[in-house]
Parts: structure tokens; sequence; C-alpha cells
């Protein structure tokens, strides 16, 4: 897989600085910042945690979440949309997090840390926790409570999936405790999200960042052993009025320009000189149509010479697939989105439904469907979610039904963001899973099908990333082989 390289990373953070010439004047490897001010480095660690996420990690969620399949013209995803994944397949990603924007981030809170600024701090703590956990949810185990110590710990142990989810909900509310009044929290103009407030709105931005991302983790263990827990820490989180994101959270700040683009964009089309190795997945396709939301079909997707037409999920080697099918449309300027606030609203909607507050659940289903179209400058009619509309929350219907209809609205609407969509599916089971091919007459539009190419047994459906080779080759401690069928520890 391709990804932004280190030192187009630090390129990008400088747009955001008030001078370039002085950070490109600096006589450091960039590759190694011990010596660089820690408001340098904040950004190029926000950017390369989202280069791998926006990338590498978005291509395979949309694919594996059956937004897109792999072009029957092209060959780049093969392996990933037939579940033929290597160890090897995931090495660069894997490296520049842990090597790029984690390590970064682990030097700015120790800078940050020593001049007070907790604010820093907090954004450090914040964006590290996601690339960590993004980590966990493809990989299961992972480095964490002796990772980035390469002074001192050359192999690090995996710690088990649980102990890190554990670990990372714990730093998260040391964070959220520090003394952010200390006179010392000044505003950090380079912060690539929410670089242009003061010091005092920055910090509340963040604290709800991190909110935020507290929720998501006490979601995706609803299905676990820790259901019970984790269900009563969203009940105390939502019974204190816990402020969470009230807007996107993202990286706007990209340019047309090579290695300062979008990262789907950069990985996707540029790095491989073509715009149509993503195509729209049938899947995704029979859902749209059935609900005659052609508007979100045109949004997502450039219609080939015959109009909107998609492929099999898998379908690559097909002569009979059309000539010419729908193209996934991205933008070298597309924001990058840590949380978009229809995920935001998604994620309200799921937890108040857990916690027995229906109307709740209602108030914030209609507000992210009506957002998730507002994200892609859609037009949206009320009447979709009115009582008799497509998309009407089934308000009479049992907890299934309702839960279902908000993660199926949730995966469309997570388009460039499927990862998210992927990880839902695999926790809550919707979309089901298709007993038939998309072809048959027996087919429910929108079920999952399995790659038409898939080579796991019983064609089953992927749940997780292999362990990486990169790790394999200099850490002893690496867990055994895993299937790309194993389950993630939370998964249902």
């Amino acid at each position: 897989m391709k990804s932004i390289i280190k030192n187009s990373v630090l390129l990008l953070a400088a747009l955001s600085l008030g001078s370039c010439n002085d950070w490109l004047d600096v006589n450091e490897d960039p590759n190694n910042p011990t010596n660089v001010a820690p408001e340098f480095v904040l950004p190029a660690a926000q950017i390369s945690v989202a280069g791998v996420v926006g990338g590498d990690f978005a291509i395979i969620g949309g694919l594996w979440a059956q937004h897109w399949t792999q072009s029957n013209a092209s060959s780049q995803y093969r392996n990933i949309d037939s579940y033929d994944l290597t160890p090897s397949d995931y090495d660069i990603a894997w490296t520049e997090l842990y090597a790029g924007g984690l390590n970064d981030f682990e030097d700015v809170k120790i800078k940050a840390t020593a001049t007070g600024n907790n604010n820093m701090v907090l954004q450090a703590v914040a964006v590290q926790t996601y690339g960590f956990q993004m980590l966990a949810d493809w990989f299961d185990k992972i480095p964490l409570t002796e990772a980035l110590q390469v002074e001192t710990i050359k192999a690090p142990k995996y710690d088990e999936g649980p102990a890190v989810y554990a670990e990372l909900l714990k730093r998260l509310d040391a964070a959220l405790a520090l003394d952010f009044g200390n006179g010392k929290s000044t505003a950090v103009s380079s912060d690539l999200v929410y670089g242009g407030l003061s010091a005092d709105q920055q910090i509340d931005q963040w604290k709800r960042f991190v909110n935020t991302l507290k929720l998501k983790m006490y979601l995706r263990q609803t299905a676990s052993a820790n259901s019970a827990q984790a269900i009563a820490a969203i009940k105390a989180m939502l019974d204190a009025n816990t402020p969470l994101l009230e807007g996107h959270a993202a990286i706007t700040k990209f340019v047309d320009e090579p290695n300062r683009s979008n990262p789907l964009y950069e990985n996707n089309v540029r790095q491989l000189n073509t715009s149509t190795n993503l195509r729209l997945s049938r899947t995704l396709q029979s859902y749209l149509q059935a609900n005659n939301d052609d508007a979100r079909l045109a949004a997502y997707f450039t219609p080939g010479a015959t109009g909107q037409s998609g492929l099999a999920q898998g379908d690559f080697n097909s002569t009979a697939a059309p000539t010419t099918p729908s193209v996934a449309k991205m933008t070298a300027t597309d924001p990058f989105y840590f949380f978009s606030i229809d995920e935001v609203y998604f994620m309200l909607s799921e937890s108040y439904l857990r916690i027995g507050n229906d109307a709740k659940a209602k108030e914030f289903y209609d507000k992210a469907v009506a957002a998730a179209y507002a994200k892609f400058n859609i037009a949206f009619d009320p009447k979709m979610i009115a009582t008799g509309g497509v998309y009407a929350y089934p308000s009479a219907g049992n907890m299934e039904a309702k839960l279902k209809a908000i993660i199926y609205q949730k995966w469309v609407a997570m388009f460039r963001q499927g990862h998210e969509a992927f990880w839902d599916q695999a926790r809550t089971g919707y979309p089901e899973k298709s007993p038939v091919a998309v072809t048959d007459t027996k087919y429910v539009p929108g079920q999952w099908t399995s790659s038409v190419t898939a080579v796991t047994q019983g064609r089953a459906l992927p749940k997780r990333v292999p362990y990486t080779a990169a790790s394999k080759d200099v850490n002893p401690n690496i867990p055994a082989a895993a299937s790309v069928t194993d389950k993630i520890w939370w998964m249902k």
C-alpha cells in the first residue's frame, strides 16, 4: 500500500504555520523530531495519523463496507477485495503510525508537559489515542503500554484488546483532568483541526473530541463481554450531559498539489495516476436505488456511459460486468474527518436507544440522516424521515428494528469513512449478510454479499487485518498469525 511519507507530511503541516521558510530551514532529520518545537511536530503528527486512516484504512474500509469495489479494468486492490491479505500489505500503514504520528505525539506530550501547556498535551493525547484505537480495531492486540519507548524497550509486548481499550480510556480521562487554568495552556495556532480558535475555545473543542472518542469506544464494546459496563458508562455520560462534538472534527487545509492533498485522493488517484480504481458496489447501489435515493448515488459516484451501474462485490474478473461502472468521487481538497457530525449524531442515536430513551434516539437519528446529506451538499427532503417515509425511524418497532435503521443509515452516510461502517457491521450484524448473491431474485437490497472472488473458507466476510511482517521482522513478541476472518475481541 502506498502512503503519504513523512517528508510530505511535514510540508503539509507547514501550510498552517506563519513562516514556511523558518520551518523548512530546520537543520534536523525530519524523521527524528527530538529537537523540534512541539508546535511544529503537532500538525505533522496529526496529518500522519490522518494520512493512514484517511488513505490506506479508508480504502480497505470502503471495500469491506461494500461502498465500492475493485474496478474490472485494473488490479490495484484485488487482494483486498478478495480478502487475500498478506502480512506485508499493511507494513507501511503500521510503520507510519508507530514511527510517525504516534511517536511524534509522544514527543509533543513530553515537551508540552514540561512547559505546562496542557492544551497541547490534550491535543496530543486525543489524536494519539485515536490512532491507537484504529490500530486496535484492525489488528486486535497491539503494542501499547511498552510502545514508543525505543531507547529502553526494543521489543514491546502486545497488549490484549480489552486491556488496550481500558488503558486508552484511562489516558483520555487523565487528559481531561489536567489543569487548563494554569496560565500556561495557551492556544496552539498550528493545530490543523481547531488552530484558528482562542485557547479556551480550542480546549473546549478538544475536550469534546475526547468525550466523543470515549463514547465511540464504549459503543464498540456493546456486543462484547464488557457490554454491561460499556452501557453503564454510556448512560453516565448522557445523564451528565457530557459535552460532545457539535460540528465536524476535520482537516480541511488540503491543496491540489502532490503530497499535500486529501490522503484518499493522494493514495488512490494521484499516486496511482488513475481515478477509476474504485467502482460502485452493487450492494450500496441496490439499497439507494430501492429507496429512490438517486441524489446520494450521484453525490458519491460519477456514472458510466449507461448511467449509474455497479459491480457485484469483488467481481473484478467478470466479462459480463458493465463496461463502464460508476466511479467513486473524490477530490484533492476533500476534508478528512476524524469525526463527522452525522457520525456523532448516529452514535448518540444508538446510545440513547441502548439506555431506553427512544424519544432522544429518534431525535438524533433524524438529525443524523439530515446531516449526512448536508455533509455532501445534497438537498434533503424531510419527507424521507417523516412518518411513512423511506427512512422513517421505526418508532413502533422493537429495539432490533430501531438499531437496524440507525446502522443502515450510518452505513450509507460513512462513504469515504467506510472503516466505521465495516466495524459497525461486525459489531451489530447490520447490514445483514445475504444468503444469496446480489444477482439473485431473492436478494434483499443493501444486504452484504461475500466477495465473488473471496478466498476465505466458506467465503466468509473478513474481520481484521493480519499482523504485519514489519513487526514480525523486529519483534519476537508478536502474536501467532491471525486469519482475516478471526474476530476482534469486541465483535459480535
